[in-house]
């Protein structure tokens, strides 16, 4: 058994020590299945295999980020050569642990598998490039801290995303669905509730009027509405010049 093998085995057991009688299933079974998934969509991400690929993430992600007793996550409790081990075995995917626990895809392989997919993974992988341009914080989020920040009113991007995923629902509406759900929806939260805006109140505005120009969704429209009301009224529960946390 080679070396980079050996070592992977190491952590399977490692996280089966450290998630109890319930852990080793689990883990084993989400890695296993990533990697066999990954593995297909390399030799030929067509046909929903990079979608399939891509989906076996969030199960994954969940189990590697998850603590026990509200202890340390699996990640953390990886020794230095476990971890590095795991990192190598997960191709495909953006691994840490220092300060900030979290388990994203790598937006440059994926894009790169999606060039010889089919035309919706090279459709949502856009979208999804568009939106996370460095893979962990989406471009309407001005970073502050390791865990969060402020709101990009103002800079066109939360009105740009999402016109992006709301074409990409209406132009493929049954593939990589509950994802890209999940993203419109962070981006309407961030649109129409985010309280921690970077600019000032005029950015806000400018925000709220875009959308009004660019959206087309009825109910949508309603709430930005409502909220640029708010914002002009000085009835937002909205801090101008905002630092997160």
């Amino acid at each position: 058994m080679g070396r980079t093998r050996l070592l992977a085995t190491v952590v399977l057991f490692s996280c089966c020590v450290l998630v109890g009688a319930q852990g080793l299933d689990p883990v084993r079974t989400a890695i296993d299945r990533y990697r066999a998934a990954i593995q297909l969509a390399q030799k030929d991400p067509s046909r929903g295999r990079l979608e399939a690929a891509f989906l076996s993430i969030e199960p994954l992600r969940r189990l590697l980020e998850s603590s026990r007793d509200g202890g340390l996550s699996v990640l953390e409790s990886l020794s230095e050569q476990e971890f590095t081990a795991l990192s190598r075995e997960l191709a495909g995917l953006d691994v840490n642990r220092e300060e900030v626990v979290f388990v994203k895809p790598d937006g440059a392989f994926f894009r790169k598998l999606a060039a010889r997919g089919d035309r919706a993974d090279r459709a949502f992988f856009t979208a999804l490039g568009s939106t996370y341009p460095d893979s962990v914080w989406p471009v309407y989020i001005e970073q502050q801290n390791d865990y969060s920040g402020c709101t990009r009113f103002g800079s066109g991007t939360l009105v740009s995303t999402y016109v992006a995923w709301a074409a990409f629902r209406r132009q493929y509406p049954k593939r990589y669905e509950q994802v890209s759900a999940s993203h419109l929806e962070e981006i309407v939260e961030a649109l129409t509730g985010s309280t921690c805006a970077c600019g000032d109140r005029g950015s806000v505005e400018r925000e709220l009027m875009e959308f009004l120009r660019r959206g087309d969704e009825r109910d949508m429209r309603a709430r930005v509405e409502a909220r640029l009301l708010a914002v002009r009224r000085d009835r937002a529960n909205i801090r101008f010049a905002c630092t997160s946390g």
